[in-house]
Order: C-alpha cells, then structure tokens, then sequence
C-alpha cells in the first residue's frame, strides 16, 4: 500500500485518524530506539493530540517529542520537513512542562535528532502531499531543517 493509498479510522468523536497500524509499528521502533539510547520511557498523548509523545524518566516528564519515518537516505536531501503547528505545539509543551522538545527522524540509514530549540523557523515554505490524502489542509506551512543541524542518536546535545 502508498502513502496515499492508505485508509483512517475514525475516533469516538467522529474526527478521522489516518495512522495505520504499519504507521503506529514504525513510530514503535523509532521510540523503542530511542528508549534505549536515551534511558527513558516513550509514551504517546491520546489520538488528535497536536503533540505525539512525552518522554518519562524517574517517574517525570523529560521531555516532548515528534517522531518521524522517512523512506530516504540521510544524504538523500538537505532538509526534512516539521510541519509548523507541530513545532508550534512542540514550543508551547516543551516552554509548558519546562523541558525540552526533540524532533527526531529516522532515515533509511540512521536515526536523527534536533533540539526543536535550535530549528530556525523562519525556514518556511509551504510542503506536504503532492495530492489530498487525509485532507485540503495537508498543504500546509512546513519548516525546512537542516540535515546537518540534527545528530545521531547516539549523540546527546
């Protein structure tokens, strides 16, 4: 199945969710990864949450993540995508909770990370599906970071 292909299903409240179940298995293992890299416990907020993960350790939030899939190389382009409502939503936890917010992507070839800190949002343009998937608003402003800005996972700040 493609990308655009795929079929949501619908939450108690009537609001489309379009994770699928090799959607879910793939943010599994980006969050089973980065567990072990990291010493902490991945958990996800509810479905239509505009964050996707916290970050427990001891017992305390640590953190607030955005987990991401891509199916390229590291080298394969210069930037990845971080759709602004999500950097947004990232900002205000992270300034919220008082902890730090991470974007994290998984290449083919490796797993990255960034502070959302360090992301310069002024890098935007609009990005997302080349055609209607889950709805009109998946065009949507995206900020461009830099490849190099992010390290490996092995790798704290």
């Amino acid at each position: 199945m493609t990308y655009y292909e795929r079929l949501g299903s619908m939450h108690l409240d009537g609001s489309q969710i379009f994770a699928t179940p090799e959607d879910m298995a793939a943010e599994d293992e980006i969050s089973s990864a980065v567990e072990a890299a990291w010493d902490c416990t991945l958990k996800r907020f509810g479905a239509l949450a505009p964050v996707d993960w916290f970050a427990v350790r001891h017992d305390r939030v640590v953190g607030v993540l955005e987990l991401k899939t891509r199916t390229h190389s590291i080298a394969e382009y210069s930037t990845v995508f971080l759709n602004v409502r999500k950097w947004l939503a990232l900002t205000l936890a992270a300034c919220g909770l008082g902890v730090p917010a991470i974007f994290v992507v998984r290449f083919t070839d490796g797993v990255r990370w960034c502070s959302v800190r360090e992301v310069d949002a002024s890098q935007i343009r609009i990005g997302g599906c080349s055609r209607v998937v889950k709805a009109a608003n998946d065009i949507e402003p995206v900020i461009e970071v830099p490849v190099t800005l992010m390290r490996s996972l092995g790798v704290r700040a």
